[in-house]
């Protein structure tokens, strides 16, 4: 039996439970393509790393099958699968050399001592551990130890590398290293890997495509620039990033725009202009998504279509921004991102600005955010958002 896609990994309709009752993971839907890098992305309890566990044999799918170069795994024990683990604590051996722990797993696979001289040797070098063959994993610092297990993972040569959570324990600078090296090693070697982490900056500076999961479901899965651009979901644009959210209902709507009310139903309408999401008509209620650093500052007159009064309630100086907190549409806070240049001190906690925003910056998205199941279209399949005949002034 073969899997009739083409994809190199392959999760179909995978399903996994531990008590009979409760679904950590339900009807997952992921293709891999050979030599891509995919990092599966979300909150603690998601269920991302026990699809890692699947697919490296630690556990077995309730439901669905797995494929791994168009063979389901199923019958394959874990140690014939030819996957490479990291783990977020090394799991090196103590009482063995640098040199040793990657002799290890050759060694299980009875390759012959001149080979695996030779392998250990150029995996070595790969990490740039050469002058630590000869060291305990206890004399090196953590970020050498990473670079020792990941070493591990690729000297057997294996199809794909997984990686939980692998640079968890590290400190931020040497976890912003260690995310270079590993994105150089996987683009210089081609090796398939997928990547499981809860932390949005690391799922972006590395990764080909990113998963976002929330209760065992994929919510979005694109590349990066997209799942920041263009969240089709509200907890995906939440979680990636940040947004203000506006509940608001639908009055009128078209597949280019829609005209949101966002007023409280007692006094006036407040209409907003979005681009429709995740509605298809009027009457709908919905959520409005706004990135901070794409709302403007007292913009020139017609500059935008969405233009609102608002009071500013505070600024928070973040080094390279101003984070200002504002009350607009009756909704506080409202965040605003501005750069720190010159002239910023003309706003002051108190003052009345106003503040716009384009259509396609202001998206609407689903009213509730409820983790249903996604089913993604092929990358190049998906229709572009509408072409805004609106121009951002510069800001500032």
């Amino acid at each position: 039996m073969k899997s009739a896609a083409d994809a190199f990994v392959e999760f179909a309709q995978v399903g996994k439970s531990y008590d009979g009752h409760t679904l950590a993971v339900e009807d997952f839907n992921l293709r891999i393509p050979q030599g891509e890098f995919v990092t599966l992305l979300g909150p603690s309890g998601c269920g991302k790393t026990t699809c890692l566990k699947m697919l490296a044999g630690f556990e077995h799918p309730t439901a669905g099958e797995i494929f791994l170069k168009g063979q389901p795994v199923g019958q394959i024990r874990a140690h014939k699968r030819n996957i490479g683990v990291v783990f977020q604590q090394y799991a090196l051996f103590p009482h063995m050399t640098v040199a040793e722990n990657l002799a290890f797993p050759l060694q299980a696979r009875r390759v012959p001592a001149q080979q695996v001289a030779a392998s250990v040797a150029r995996a070595l070098d790969m990490v740039q551990l050469s002058d630590f063959a000869d060291r305990l994993p206890g004399q090196m610092s953590g970020g050498q130890q990473q670079r020792a297990a990941i070493a591990r993972a690729l000297v057997f040569e294996p199809d794909i590398v997984l990686m939980d959570e692998p640079l968890g324990a590290l400190d931020r600078r040497l976890r912003e290293e260690m995310q270079y090296e590993i994105r150089r090693l996987q683009q210089r070697l081609g090796v398939t890997m997928l990547y499981v982490t809860h932390d949005q900056g690391e799922a972006m500076a590395m990764s080909d495509r990113v998963a976002v999961m929330s209760e065992g479901r994929i919510q979005q899965i694109a590349s990066p620039e997209v799942l920041y651009e263009e969240p089709e979901r509200v907890f995906v644009a939440t979680f990636i990033g940040e947004n203000n959210l506006l509940d608001g209902r639908v009055v009128e709507w078209d597949a280019a725009s829609c005209r949101v009310d966002v007023g409280d139903g007692a006094g006036e309408p407040a209409i907003v202009q979005a681009f429709p999401v995740a509605v298809d008509g009027a009457g709908q209620p919905t959520k409005l998504a706004i990135r901070p650093e794409r709302v403007a500052l007292n913009p020139p007159t017609g500059s935008y279509s969405n233009v609102f009064d608002a009071k500013v309630l505070d600024m928070i100086f973040m080094g390279d921004h101003l984070r200002l907190h504002t009350e607009v549409l009756g909704r506080a806070p409202f965040i605003v991102k501005i750069p720190n240049i010159v002239g910023h001190g003309a706003v002051l906690p108190g003052d009345t600005v106003q503040l716009g925003w384009l259509v396609t910056d202001c998206r609407a998205l689903d009213a509730t955010g409820s983790a249903s199941a996604y089913s993604a279209a092929p990358e190049q399949d998906r229709v572009p958002i509408a072409t805004s005949t609106e121009t951002a002034p510069a800001r500032g």
